[in-house]
């Protein structure tokens, strides 16, 4: 009988442990299904003390994701494009700035001065497979952000954009109500 009793534990055991795995991969896939990149980087903009500028380009054009911001030290605002990382973001950008813009590309935890998709390709893989063991505090999605300052603009201090990714921001935007209507609508 203690054969059968340990064995059921066991059983008991297993079957309470895939169904807490499920559970926790239905509510993180549930979380990644509800990211909004375009809120996530207006508050990160924000966070930093900078304000926000409307995009002149009105949904649903693939321009009115792009996200405008001024720094006080800049004559031309700054800009956020959010694209996905498989996405040929640069093209996107050399339509929308002029010349002499400094263009970054953000992903998670990195940053490349050129686009390098085989390489956010490889943080988003890392990611995934960390946040299956609970091991990473960002959400793997497969939307990145490209930066373009301006011409002659030196910021007294560069963003952290890592908070667009981490699950802990995007908990407590899920938690609080958002204002449906915004100046510049991401996605």
């Amino acid at each position: 009988m203690k054969v059968t009793m340990i064995r059921g534990l066991l059983l008991a055991a297993l079957v309470a442990s895939v169904a807490v795995r499920f559970e926790t991969n239905r509510a993180r896939e549930a979380m990644a299904s509800d990211f909004d990149i375009g809120a996530a980087v207006e508050d990160v903009i924000r966070a930093n003390g900078y304000a926000l500028r409307e995009n002149p380009v009105k949904p649903p054009r693939l321009l009115a994701r792009v996200v405008y911001f001024q720094r006080p030290e800049c004559q031309q605002a700054s800009l956020v494009l959010p694209h996905f990382i498989n996405e040929e973001a640069g093209q996107i950008l050399m339509r929308i700035t002029d010349a002499g813009f400094e263009r970054r590309f953000f992903y998670i935890d990195r940053d490349w001065r050129e686009q390098s998709r085989p390489a956010m390709a490889l943080q988003w893989i890392k990611h995934l497979v960390l946040n299956v063991f609970d091991a990473s505090p960002y959400i793997p999605v497969k939307m990145a952000i490209a930066l373009a300052d301006p011409p002659n603009c030196r910021p007294a201090h560069a963003i952290d954009w890592r908070p667009v990714w981490q699950r802990d921001r995007q908990a407590h935007a899920a938690s609080t109500a958002r204002p449906a209507a915004g100046t510049n609508a991401g996605g």
